[in-house]
């Protein structure tokens, strides 16, 4: 608990915190980790800008796919356990840059969850371009 005290005081005074904006999470990238966590591809995909889309398509990738990718890891256990937003960063071409802390469970049942960052690019209409 005081770590985040400690992280929430100190970090906008670090210069690459300071101007990372903790307003409202975008809904495009609370749609996809949604989705994520509850196994929903449509929420997923629909989260995606049509040139993200057109790149999964071209790789064989599909919205079925993908929903038969996330029903595979139900059945093993993966787990969207945590997600945390930490900010949003507005870029001068009207595109944005999302953060995120995710945790992962691999197993159901199991206690131990693996945090990953996630950095999300924003279209200029709010959809996610790109997923790091």
């Amino acid at each position: 608990m005081a770590l985040i005290v400690v992280a929430t005081t100190f970090l906008p005074s670090i210069p690459v915190f300071a101007n990372l904006r903790g307003n409202t999470a975008p809904t495009a990238t609370e749609d996809y980790l949604k989705g994520n966590r509850d196994y929903n591809a449509d929420l997923v995909w629909n989260s995606l800008d049509t040139d993200a889309q057109s790149r999964l398509t071209a790789q064989g990738g599909s919205r079925d796919g993908l929903q038969q990718q996330m029903d595979a890891a139900k059945q093993k256990g993966v787990q969207l356990a945590e997600m945390s937003y930490i900010g949003g960063k507005a870029l001068p071409d009207g595109t944005s840059m999302q953060f995120y802390l995710v945790g992962i469970r691999q197993q159901a049942g199991s206690s131990s969850i693996d945090y990953q960052p996630y950095m999300f690019t924003l279209d200029r209409d709010g959809k996610i371009a790109k997923v790091q």
